[in-house]
């Protein structure tokens, strides 16, 4: 008999890396939804469960077995089924043995092409306990995992090695094994408050059994913002309303991977230290130390830090103490590198620059750096800078990478460029070129904050167009599944400063001086061609995720322009002319006009088009209004205002219809047919000045 009750599946690990336990989470939610959605199962509703030693997943009110299915089998024709006699033929006899079944049970199909002989076969649906097992498994095995595990005998690879498994279709045990283990319905709890195997009796009740039993908060998004009201109120309440704690998503991301039954404390550490670099501060607390980092109200930094334990206790006293005494060994650490670092000057570093390789066929890192100076100062002279803004930006080239060999960068690798700047502000150097040096390695990442001065704009694209024309140079280029040196990631942060700060900059021009910097290095004759095309892919995949179309993106890509700026622009304008009414008509017409020039293969004698020629009226009119749009197309296009172009181009939508209602293109007469296909051209060409309309969908 059909029901509906609630299951459970639970994978009871090692600790999970924190750092993607949302990831996984979240995989195994979707794999597994995407294959029960295929198999015809009703459910309500699907969550999922996360922390360091469980991975879970609850569906709420899942149907207990497939709806049953009528599935009609169709043989062969009528004709063909029955010989004069009326007996059943070999190939009819043939079909109802497939189907199990005597000829006799076959019905007549009738349908619009013909009669068939056919069977209506019922099928059973499949039960949760035949059909939850598999798919479990393959969306386990289908986990983005970096490096699997293997342990004991067990030939099973997984995250982490697997201790137990939950299977329970209501207060039932689905009788299965996943990942090696057998199904069962018991679990762990914390591992300290709560170490002993505990029974869950019913699906329904495992989240509220873990947490009142378990001291576990199995909900990923339940505990991550307990750990955010935890740190928020610990700082409120050791240090008042002047404070402010630094969560940022990622760190909080994490922590909430580390404990499964969060508490806050607020500790602190000597008040000399904050005469240390913000950022490094921030570093030594977030990234090596996983704190919340304080600051007041202003946005000073405060000499305390939040943490978040993975125990419930009231004696905290030398849990604080311990996390204290590990700060400040860290931060006398940092506080003795800046101190010996500022001894000497970021020049002294250039030396030691030429004892690391950049990459093994193009050179060193003082080798970067020379090219990083020339094309730092090209784009910036590109960028139409004052000439002293364009030697700043050469000049922050040369000492762009110094702080690499600094003490403080060989401990905090994350505090690259941001050593530079504070390095470059002491050494007296000017201010421009410190926050160039700060700001070259912007954006980080997608969505990233992008440089905000005109030198850091101009050096951060020097710094991943030598990377990008470097790598492609070698034939190191990014393949389906590997890009090991983010060449994606340093071309879209190319176009994103172009287009977002609008920079009005032609690619082929800086790639093709950036490979002119490294003389005969490269061996790779296509270099610029293949970038122009990687460039062109970056920016289709940018724009497709901001929901612009294809055709949209194909009709102005046609055109080949390498300047990021006028690319957007364009693209801007064909979308806007897309959603207009003479659109479709207009595109229609480009397509065949296209068609009809590509075709014609003779020789045009003719040089401009003559009036003397014209049979029609409509070919008149068209050619009318092709002069009145030439000259107003031609000052907006060179203005770059391509919407504006398109909605004069729009209002052709009426004598192009007339000329093609009324007029014979390909005609007998010579003369008059050359004079229509420079007529055609013409239209073609006020188009192809923002765009290829025609390839619009």
């Amino acid at each position: 008999m059909k029901r509906s009750d609630d299951f459970l599946v639970e994978i009871h690990v090692e600790e999970l890396p924190p750092k993607i336990l949302a990831k996984l989470a979240e995989s195994f939610w979707l794999q597994t939804k995407e294959r029960l959605q295929k198999t015809g199962l009703e459910f309500d509703d699907m969550i999922y469960f996360a922390t360091p030693r469980r991975l879970a997943l609850l569906i709420k009110k899942l149907s207990s077995e497939q709806p049953e299915q009528l599935i009609e089998r169709k043989g062969p024709a009528l004709a063909a089924a029955f010989d004069s006699k009326g007996q059943p033929t070999p190939a009819c006899v043939g079909f109802a043995r497939s189907l199990g079944i005597n000829p006799e049970q076959l019905k007549t199909i009738k349908t619009d092409q013909g009669e068939w002989v056919g069977y209506e076969q019922k099928i059973t649906g499949k039960s949760v306990n035949e059909l939850l097992p598999p798919i479990l498994e393959q969306a386990a095995l289908s986990l983005p995992i970096p490096k699997r595990m293997r342990w004991g005998e067990n030939k099973t690879e997984f995250v982490r090695p697997v201790h137990s498994v939950i299977m329970l279709y209501g207060d039932q045990i689905v009788p299965a094994t996943l990942l090696g283990c057998e199904a069962g319905r018991v679990t762990r709890g914390h591992r300290f408050l709560a170490p002993d195997w505990m029974t869950i009796p019913h699906a329904d009740t495992y989240a509220t059994l873990l947490e009142t039993e378990g001291f576990v908060i199995a909900n990923f998004a339940k505990r991550r913002e307990k750990v955010r009201e935890l740190a928020l109120a610990a700082a409120e309440k050791s240090l008042g309303a002047d404070s402010n704690v630094l969560i940022e998503k990622a760190l909080l991301d994490e922590v909430t991977g580390l404990v499964e039954w969060p508490q806050a404390l607020c500790g602190e550490f000597d008040a000399d230290f904050l005469a240390l670099p913000k950022e490094v501060l921030i570093s030594s607390m977030q990234d090596h130390q996983r704190y919340f980092p304080v600051t007041n109200k202003k946005g000073e930094m405060r000499p305390n830090f939040i943490t978040i334990m993975n125990t419930d206790t009231h004696d905290i006293s030398r849990i604080k103490q311990g996390n204290e005494r590990v700060i400040r060994a860290r931060l006398s650490d940092a506080a003795f590198f800046y101190e010996t670092d500022k001894k000497e000057k970021l020049e002294t570093h250039l030396d030691k620059l030429k004892q690391i390789v950049y990459q093994a066929k193009l050179g060193t890192l003082f080798d970067k750096a020379e090219r990083l100076s020339k094309l730092g100062g090209f784009i910036a002279n590109k960028m139409q800078l004052n000439p002293e803004l364009v030697l700043l930006a050469g000049v922050s080239g040369v000492i762009a990478k110094a702080d690499l060999t600094s003490n403080m960068v060989g401990e905090f690798p994350e505090l690259q460029g941001v050593m530079g700047y504070y390095y470059a502000l002491h050494d007296g150097f000017a201010n421009e070129i410190a926050v160039a040096i700060k700001e070259q390695y912007m954006p980080r990442f997608a969505g990233d904050e992008l440089p905000q001065s005109s030198v850091g704009m101009a050096l951060a694209m020097a710094d991943r167009i030598d990377l990008l024309v470097g790598s492609f140079g070698i034939n190191q280029i990014p393949t389906a599944d590997k890009d090991p040196y983010g060449l994606r990631r340093a071309a879209l942060g190319v176009l994103r400063i172009l287009i977002e700060k609008q920079i009005n900059l032609d690619l082929k021009e800086v790639l093709d001086f950036a490979k002119t910097c490294y003389a005969d290095l490269l061996t790779n004759t296509e270099t610029v061609p293949q970038l122009l095309t990687f460039f062109q892919e970056r920016l289709r995949a940018w724009y497709q995720e901001q929901g612009i179309a294809a055709d949209v993106f194909a009709a102005v890509a046609a055109l080949g322009i390498t300047n990021p700026l006028d690319i957007s622009a364009r693209i801007k304008a064909v979308q806007t002319f897309k959603a207009l009414s003479a659109a479709e008509t207009l595109s229609a017409a480009n397509k065949r006009v296209s068609n009809i020039l590509t075709k014609y293969a003779e020789q045009i004698e003719a040089d401009a088009i003559n009036p003397a020629y014209f049979e029609n009226p409509a070919e008149q009119e068209l050619a009318k209004q092709l002069d009145m749009k030439d000259t107003i197309v031609s000052q907006l296009t060179k203005s770059h205002q391509y919407s504006e172009v398109l909605l004069q181009l729009a209002e052709l939508k009426q004598p192009v219809d007339n000329f093609f209602d009324h007029v014979m293109v390909m005609t007998e007469n010579k003369a008059q047919r050359e004079n229509r296909i420079l007529l055609l051209k013409r239209l073609r060409a006020l188009f192809l000045q923002v765009a290829d309309v025609a390839l619009l969908q």
